[in-house]
């Protein structure tokens, strides 16, 4: 059926186009900026007769063709320069006219503004999202450069109703509109990444370095032509061409980084490179950077509830945590272009990163919950509990290199012949998470001997635990109290690959006096998704029982009193020459190992048929895409017994584990209409109306039958497992917008956006429930919410203030409002997680002479994090904003010197539950501010 519609609809295009075709003119060129060496993509060509407009490409050039013999007028158009008019004449049908267009070369600055500098991006962005068929952002690479961003992720959220989710204080993942990321699909140079994570779709964008980007494009509405699983937007990566250049340019960057929270130096360096060859007809490009930083974070968390005895609030469990990190990042990109002739071109364009992350992590987990609640001496503020049983404390150990690798290759061409385009594209991409040797090492406490331990909750969002004074404070922090319990070694491996192959036709022609085309093309994806993870739990089998004193070791940490922790380099030291002592725990590590093992071969054959002109100041773009998915998975039911728990009517004696591999399959297909429509009110005015349909899969992880089933000695029966039943996540959308261009290098744009959501896709406590045929006392699981709803309204404002008395000064504001709703299977109403209500970006830029500085301040609202039983359990991420400051001296065309500080005000990370009304903490993380100091070349 598949290849039925593909060969369909590929020759009905193919028949239209040979019907069609007719001998007819053509005039190309290429746009250029003053120096003739950089092409302004987005520029705009518009022939005055007939209204007719085309686009300029990436490289600069052009393309107009089905001309009539005659004479012409060309008008180029480009934020930021002044519009030109061109007469060119065309002797007959048959005749091919070239015409080379400059623009700005009339603007007295010291660089040409449209490449360099701050009003250089400006200009570069707003000519591309102009001139776009739908809703997208730009962020060109000197937009990014004007930032102090680490990678991807922190330079897509200077964009227009982008934010994104920290990890360790540093962007990770997009988020669009405040949507989930898991929602926001990520492509580089057109083809889509695979995640190298192992549980989700969403690419942490962390993994490449900012210094070899061209430039950001966040895709708000879908085109037919391309794919339809992404309901919160696409996030395109570009990296440059040889042939975006006439001649060699290079550019370079080596500075330092400095962390103040753990007082660490680092450096990054950078650099790249674009030339053409043969008479321009072999274009290369190549960037490559490394950069290794050295951070950490101090960290408060409340594992489980808080509690209520005689009105008193406590939390069951307090954590205290520092972190150490060294992140290394290393991103290469190598582009190669062909031009065989004007009508014959190939590419290869290829992109690798390799991410490391090395975690030393120190935890303090202090059990309240097992003592005994002091109603005689416990305050409001200060409650206090009697170790007077099992009252738990563990001090443990994580030492975490996680590796992610990416890499993606594209081959591809395009043919021109007469007014039709055929292009190809054969890609593969290759997206690995690697846990090589993971050590976890617990000691654990019990007190006893009616201690005390008190919590000072006087502050609800920073809870302090307090020792009771002498023996009790004796004991706590005595390293010697501290009983080795287990080591636990992980081996874990994600993989995530893909091969896409996908072709498409495109034949342009005339509807009376305007301009249309039709077009096709058919795309099949084959995706392998797996986890393996190997895990041991090994207990100490020699002499003596070794204690947290042995390997004891202190770190500084701002948010209390921490107390002795392990020292991780003599705990893998103590490892590997002890191994003949220690004791593999089998059950344990039998379960840990397969219960977390996955694997999803996921296939998506796609068709669709789309056409689109220019009628006047209209122009109208639609058509239809069919997704055809057929997806696999395997997965591990593990269900352990515990000893004297009765299982078929026979009571154990020992605790027993039982593995069944599980298989599923599923097969849908769905139809997704869309309509883009853009209106030119006026030259300066752009109204713009978008409806398409979109899916999202349900993550692999969520869909692999893999099931945890546990029932204890007085057969309660806990579990957590997937749901292999999940439906993908459907959305209709719509947007409309209006953007006002008031001059060269200005936009004032207010859009409306509305999503209405079926099958989301939530987590879902059971209890007392028959799941699978098994009954559960509680069980967790992934279940489709009946429906669900986004709707809000984007403002952004962008200007170079050239109105003021002192020249220089380029603001920019964007603000989006969004309102969410999902409705629980229990009727409950709540906002969809991870959704930010609003999202901000203020910018204040001043450019001019040697001077290039930024202040950029970034607001998101608190978001729904985790769904609980009810609202006030119910994990809330609270707001964040943060400021970034940007310096650059420029001594000449070639060297600059520069200055970044991010997050300058040092915000932290909250995240509360609101059992009584008040937030109360769940987690708190600051990391302190950085800065990045060096120098940059360019040529």
């Amino acid at each position: 059926m598949k290849k039925t519609l593909v060969m369909l609809g590929t020759a009905s295009v193919l028949a239209l186009s040979a019907a069609t075709a007719a001998h007819a003119g053509t005039i190309t060129g290429r746009v250029t900026d003053a120096s003739a060496t950089i092409g302004l993509q987005g520029a705009t060509i518009r022939v005055v007769e007939t209204g007719r407009t085309v686009t300029v490409g990436r490289d600069g050039t052009y393309r107009l063709s089905g001309l009539d013999a005659g004479t012409y007028t060309l008008r180029a158009s480009y934020v930021g320069a002044e519009s030109r008019e061109f007469t060119v004449t065309l002797g007959s049908v048959t005749d091919t006219v070239s015409q080379n267009i400059t623009l700005g070369d009339d603007v007295a600055f010291i660089e040409n503004i449209l490449v360099v500098g701050q009003r250089g991006a400006l200009n570069s962005a707003l000519s591309r999202q102009r001139a776009d068929d739908g809703l997208v952002t730009v962020l060109s690479a000197d937009a990014i450069g004007q930032f102090p961003d680490e990678n991807v992720a922190e330079a897509a959220r200077r964009a227009v109703g982008v934010n994104v989710l920290n990890d360790q204080g540093e962007g990770r993942f997009v988020s669009i509109r405040g949507i989930d990321p898991n929602l926001v699909s990520t492509s580089v140079n057109g083809v889509r990444l695979t995640s190298p994570e192992a549980e989700d779709r969403q690419v942490g964008l962390d993994v490449i370095d900012s210094d070899v980007l061209s430039s950001v494009v966040i895709n708000k509405s879908l085109l037919p032509s391309m794919p339809g699983d992404s309901v919160g937007g696409n996030v395109e990566i570009e990296t440059q061409s040889g042939l975006d250049v006439d001649e060699l340019t290079w550019r370079a960057k080596v500075g330092g980084l400095y962390s103040d929270l753990e007082n660490a130096f680092g450096y990054r360096a950078s650099a790249n490179f674009a030339d053409n060859f043969f008479d321009g007809r072999l274009g290369v490009a190549a960037s490559l950077s490394h950069q290794e930083r050295e951070f950490g974070s101090e960290n408060i968390e409340v594992d489980g509830k808080w509690d209520e005895e005689d009105g008193i609030y406590f939390p069951e469990e307090v954590e205290q945590r520092d972190y150490q990190v060294t992140r290394e990042r290393t991103t290469a990109a190598l582009n190669l272009d062909y031009a065989h002739s004007d009508t014959l071109s190939f590419y290869l364009r290829t992109i690798y990163s390799d991410f490391s992350d090395q975690e030393y992590r120190s935890r303090i987990e202090t059990k309240l919950e097992d003592g005994a609640f002091d109603d005689a001496n416990s305050t409001a503020n200060l409650p206090i509990f009697i170790a007077d049983d099992e009252l738990g404390v563990d001090r443990d150990v994580k030492d975490r290199l996680e590796t992610q690798l990416i890499y993606a290759a594209d081959f591809g061409g395009e043919w021109l012949f007469n007014d039709t385009t055929i292009d190809f594209s054969l890609s593969y991409v290759h997206a690995e998470e690697e846990e090589p040797n993971r050590l976890d090492t617990d000691f654990k406490a019990e007190f006893g001997n009616n201690e005390l331990i008190g919590v000072d909750v006087s502050n609800p969002l920073h809870p302090v635990l307090i020792p009771a004074g002498g023996a009790s404070t004796q004991a706590y922090f005595d390293p010697s109290n501290y009983e080795l319990d287990a080591f636990e070694v992980t081996n874990g491996l994600s993989e995530d690959d893909e091969l896409a192959v996908s072709a498409n036709i495109r034949h342009d022609f005339d509807a009376g006096s305007y301009p249309v085309y039709v077009q096709g093309g058919f795309s099949y994806r084959i995706r392998d998704k797996k986890y393996d993870q190997e895990f041991q739990v090994f207990e100490w089998d020699g002499a003596g029982d070794p204690t947290l004193a042995d390997f004891a070791t202190t770190t500084p940490y701002g948010l209390g009193n921490l107390g002795p922790i392990g020292d991780p380099a003599a705990i893998r030291t103590f490892v590997r020459d002890n191994a003949a002592n220690l004791e593999l725990q089998e059950l344990d590590s039998t379960v840990e190992s397969f219960v977390a093992d996955y694997g999803a071969d996921e296939d998506v054959m796609a068709f669709y048929a789309m056409g689109g002109g220019d009628f006047g100041p209209l122009r109208i773009v639609g058509g239809v895409r069919v997704e055809e998915t057929e997806y696999e998975a395997y997965g591990y039911q593990v269900f352990l017994a515990e000893e004297d728990a009765t299982v078929g009517g026979v009571v154990l004696g020992d605790d027993t584990t039982f593995i069944d591999l599980v298989t599923t399959s599923n097969d849908y297909t769905d139809v997704l209409p869309s309509l883009n429509v853009r209106y030119e009110v006026s030259e300066d005015v752009v109204a713009r109306f978008a409806y398409y349909d979109s899916i999202q899969r349900p993550n692999p992880s969520q869909t692999a039958p893999r099931a945890f089933i546990e029932q204890n000695d007085d057969d309660e029966v806990e579990g957590e497992f997937g749901n292999p039943d999940l439906d993908r996540l459907e959305a209709t959308n719509f947007d409309a917008s209006i953007e006002w261009y008031p001059n060269n290098d200005a936009v004032i744009y207010v859009g409306y956006f509305y999503k209405d959501l079926t099958n989301v896709i939530g987590t879902r406590i059971f209890e007392n429930e028959t799941v699978n045929g098994i009954t559960f006392d509680e069980a967790t699981s992934y279940v489709n919410l009946p429906e669900g709803e986004v709707s809000g309204i984007e403002f952004n404002y962008q200007q170079d203030l050239d109105f003021l008395p002192v020249e220089g000064f380029i603001a920019g504001f964007n603000l989006t409002y969004t309102g969410s709703e999902a409705t629980l299977d229990d009727g409950r109403v709540v906002d969809l997680p991870r959704q930010s209500d609003t999202v901000w970006n203020a910018i204040l830029g001043y450019d001019q002479g040697p001077w290039d500085l930024r202040a950029a301040l970034t607001h998101r609202s608190e978001f729904l994090d985790e769904i609980g039983d009810d609202a006030g359990e119910d994990r809330i991420v609270l707001e964040h904003t943060q400021l970034d400051l940007s310096g650059r001296y420029r001594f000449n065309d070639h060297f600059q010197l520069y200055l970044d500080v991010k997050n300058i005000t040092d915000e932290p990370f909250t995240a509360v539950t609101r059992p009584d009304g008040i937030d109360r903490l769940q987690q708190f993380e600051e990391y302190g501010w950085s800065t990045t100091f060096g120098f940059r070349l360019r040529g």
